[in-house]
């Protein structure tokens, strides 16, 4: 083994005078480090693995309108795709909000009581279900059952604000249900003790 003047040096006896020439007049190797492939292939592969897990497989169902509260609830079940009857903030007489289907505005809920409609069937409504279950009946799907499961959808969610009267909720039940949607859901936010939990807490 050779020895080595003394001097300030840089790693595995590199000197720093070599690194100083080195730097000033090139050399014949290239300074750039080879790129280490395996560190970079788990670091992607733990990437795609985070994303996975945050991926929704059931997709954005609906879109939560900015004036709609809606209830809190413990017990909840994963909602299918359907079409969204929203009740928006009932804030009076004076602002009663809106009845909107698929984020249109269909009535005012100034409007829906029963003098005006008796039998509970609010015509507008009534009109733009029937239009939409029409439009339902022509999409196909990728594969025949999936196409059968989308016409004999009966399913319609209902996102109600928690201020609007159970008489304007019970008459749009009323309305989905004789026109072809007889199977309500309501959205709800998930919390653990649900509205119920927190009565009489000010």
């Amino acid at each position: 083994m050779s020895v080595h003047h003394p001097g300030s040096r840089a790693g595995g006896g590199v000197s720093l005078k070599a690194i100083r020439e080195s730097i000033q007049h090139g050399g014949g190797k290239s300074i750039f480090a080879t790129l280490n492939l395996v560190p970079m292939i788990d670091l992607f592969s733990m990437l795609v693995i985070f994303l996975i897990q945050q991926f929704s497989a059931s997709g954005e169902l609906m879109l939560v309108n900015p004036n709609v509260a809606m209830p809190k609830a413990g017990a909840n079940k994963e909602l299918d795709r359907a079409p969204i009857v929203a009740l928006t903030r009932w804030e009076g007489k004076d602002s009663p909000g809106d009845l909107l289907f698929e984020n249109n505005k269909v009535v005012s809920q100034k409007d829906i009581n029963e003098v005006k409609y008796p039998s509970w069937d609010i015509r507008e409504l009534a009109v733009v279900l029937k239009k939409n279950w029409q439009l339902q009946q022509k999409f196909s799907g990728p594969t025949p059952e999936k196409t059968k499961a989308l016409r004999t959808n009966r399913k319609v969610i209902i996102q109600s604000d928690r201020t609007v009267p159970f008489s304007v909720i019970k008459m749009v039940m009323a309305t989905c249900g004789r026109n072809e949607y007889r199977e309500p859901n309501f959205a709800i936010m998930v919390t653990s003790g649900g509205d119920e939990g927190q009565a009489g807490v000010k």
